[in-house]
């Protein structure tokens, strides 16, 4: 966001053995961060090490007696963290670093270098704990067999070097204790529990709820706006329209697509179904309810954009009644608000607790809403830059299927015809959610 500035200074730093979930952790806070329009950074210690040392380092460099590289990892963590210092006193407002930070004495002297360079800084510790052996597993196989380190490695053998590394940590392995005089989150084995010691604030407690809803299930989501209205044949903005002959013709076509994703009952009960309040909203998702013999929830939070006075108009009228106002939102589109109506960003803070809703759900979520409210969930997915989501491509008669994944998340986009059915795939692709276009040094990139 073009300028959230924010006197009170985050840090959040992770706590944890290899392999527990900490990058994915900080991944989607920094998203969810970013999304909400704080400014925020990762600053992965693997990422330094990777630079600075290399990435032939097997697991003897992480032999707490291996005296020479352990202070070359010491190094490469106070290049992190000097970097997070750095990037808070120029502006930022949430620095994660990610790490494994386990022993007591590395903590405290985190917590004495930013104290020392911020009044009032707010710390904030994350420690991942998991002993069941099949997540960790999963966690090896998704997220470090094919990162850097062994990228000239068979599996088998990257996989048994890898649990050695995890070991040299276990020897030294210390956690959080109250003594400390942290704030602090446990999250063990994946959010089946979580203990929160200490936490004050607005945003932390923010966080903790976010946290609380994290999980690494796979399921696919899918977003399609209404069928086409008589608003959209008049090109007029806001209003409650019903559909237009076309748009009737797409919602049967779209209730026999999904018929077809969910063949069987059980998999049809399966789904959660939202919707907004709005005709066209409703009376398109009523046609695939009725097919799948499913109940869509009605959240008045997925309504439209609220265009205030400009309601009903064409973009035409706009820029003859409001010549100033159609200008600024030409020139600001993000933040431009309609008078006594709406912006993006105001938006983004409403539909907040449906990603809460979605990232708690581990079953197949269906949103049938409009074109401004699935461009601000697009861009959370997607990580999507601030500023970009009032132009993102959100066609009509289109079915975008997301599958979020630990690092990345899967899209497949659906254009079904309204008058014959045709389905035809227009792009299939993963996209990171870290964006490729960032100009930053790889080792500071997430």
């Amino acid at each position: 966001m073009q300028g959230c500035n924010r006197s009170q200074k985050i840090a959040i730093c992770t706590v944890g053995l290899p392999a527990r979930g900490k990058t994915y952790i900080s991944r989607k806070l920094n998203r969810y961060f970013n999304w909400l329009g704080y400014k925020s950074r990762v600053f992965i210690n693997g990422n330094y090490r990777r630079e600075i040392c290399g990435t032939e380092c097997n697991s003897q460099f992480f032999d707490p007696h291996n005296e020479e590289a352990q202070k070359a990892r010491s190094d490469c963590a106070k290049m992190a963290l000097q970097d997070l210092i750095q990037f808070l006193k120029n502006g930022g407002d949430v620095g994660i670093l990610d790490g494994t930070n386990i022993t007591r004495e590395r903590r405290l002297q985190i917590e004495s270098d930013l104290k020392q360079s911020f009044n009032g800084i707010q710390t904030l510790w994350i420690e991942s704990i998991c002993n069941d052996s099949k997540v960790i597993q999963n966690n090896i196989r998704l997220t470090k067999i094919n990162n850097p380190d062994y990228c000239n490695v068979n599996s088998d053998e990257a996989t048994i070097d890898f649990l050695n590394r995890i070991k040299m940590y276990e020897q030294i392995y210390e956690t959080i204790t109250d003594d400390e005089n942290l704030s602090y989150i446990k999250t063990m084995n994946v959010g089946a529990d979580i203990i929160v010691h200490q936490v004050y604030g607005f945003l932390l407690s923010k966080i903790v709820s976010f946290i609380m809803n994290l999980h690494t299930y796979p399921r696919p989501i899918y977003l399609s706006r209404h069928g086409e209205s008589q608003y959209n044949v008049d090109d007029r903005v806001g209003g409650d329209s019903d559909l237009s002959e076309l748009g009737e013709m797409y919602a049967d076509k779209l209730a026999d697509f999904f018929f077809k994703e969910f063949p069987t009952k059980e998999m049809k009960n399966e789904i959660i179904f939202f919707t907004s309040t709005m005709r066209r909203a409703i009376h398109t998702s009523d046609v695939v309810a009725n097919k799948l013999e499913i109940q869509p929830l009605q959240l008045k939070t997925l309504d439209e954009i609220n265009v205030g006075i400009c309601d009903g108009m064409t973009y035409t009228e706009i820029a003859q009644k409001f010549p100033s106002d159609f200008q600024e939102r030409k020139i600001n589109k993000l933040g431009y608000r309609y008078p006594r109506g709406e912006s993006y960003l105001d938006l983004i803070s409403r539909i907040e607790p449906v990603i809460f809703e979605i990232e708690r759900s581990r079953q197949p979520v269906m949103i049938i809403a409009h074109q401004a409210i699935l461009r601000c969930l697009y861009a959370y997915f997607h990580q999507n830059e601030i500023p970009e989501v009032p132009t993102l491509d959100i066609p009509l008669h289109c079915v975008i299927k997301l599958t979020p994944a630990a690092y990345f998340c899967d899209e497949k986009r659906v254009l079904i015809n309204p008058q014959t059915g045709e389905i035809s795939i227009k792009e299939e692709y993963v996209q990171e959610f870290v964006r490729s276009k960032s100009k930053q040094k790889s080792f500071i990139d997430l």
